[in-house]
């Protein structure tokens, strides 16, 4: 009797316990998106985006490092190149699991991830998702991963190749609250161009977090950028015709 009376207690604990970890969950991120909520549009654009074209990128050597500050803790960024992206947002990913349970380091400064693609993958949109699934989440090894793969008949205009060459999945780190609201409020299949740096992420105690792939066309795991990610530091985004910055 007294061994299933403490049986009972102990399935209680673990229930209850659960249920606070939800709750912190849930409340977390309620509290995330609500500090960025209502960003102020800072100027608004006539020009269509021009997504036909390869991301800008400009190689820097010894650039100054940019402080940042993460959700927790602070941050040293090194900038390795000015970059430019302009594309169609094919996967958008802010749901990094329990927030405070389970976040690493990488998680406290690079606060979304978002999927884009650009070319002949930007023209049609119902052409691209009839052919291609997209999916970009976070693995139970704590990655960080965009995953995309042909659908049946496997018929697509595009090779794996070409696909390959012309997309991005780049992890975010916002220069400001504003510019933080304006990436949240992107929706899959807009229109966006996000300018900045792309960086290598530092510790304030200079320990390494992340190196920034600084190519296109690298998807092995050992390269710079881990399997190919951009780290970018975000000075400014333009969904549609509205700038955030």
């Amino acid at each position: 009797m007294e061994f299933k009376k403490l049986f009972d207690w102990f399935c209680k604990g673990c229930l209850i316990f659960i249920l606070l970890i939800i709750i912190n969950s849930v409340l977390g991120d309620m509290m995330f998106r609500l500090r960025y909520s209502f960003p102020k549009v800072k100027a608004t654009s006539t020009e269509i985006i021009d997504t036909s074209k390869d991301p800008l990128q400009i190689n820097l050597e010894d650039a100054k490092y940019i402080k940042a500050r993460g959700e927790k803790n602070i941050y040293a960024l090194k900038p390795v190149a000015e970059y430019s992206i302009a594309g169609l947002v094919i996967t958008k990913n802010t749901n990094f699991w329990f927030r405070d349970i389970m976040r690493n380091t990488f998680d406290d400064i690079c606060l979304m991830d978002i999927g884009i693609v650009w070319g002949d993958l930007a023209k049609d949109t119902k052409e691209l998702h009839r052919h291609w699934k997209f999916k970009s989440h976070k693995t139970l090894g704590q990655s960080r991963r965009l995953e995309w793969r042909s659908k049946p008949p496997h018929k697509s205009p595009w090779t794996p190749g070409y696909v390959s060459s012309h997309i991005s999945h780049t992890h975010l780190i916002p220069a400001n609250n504003n510019v933080m609201g304006g990436l949240l409020s992107i929706k899959k299949n807009d229109i966006v161009k996000l300018d900045g740096y792309l960086v290598d992420i530092y510790t304030d105690k200079s320990r390494l977090v992340a190196r920034s792939s600084m190519s296109r066309t690298d998807t092995d795991p050992t390269s710079r950028g881990s399997g190919a990610c951009e780290d970018m530091y975000v000075k400014q985004v333009q969904v549609g015709n509205k700038i955030y910055k």
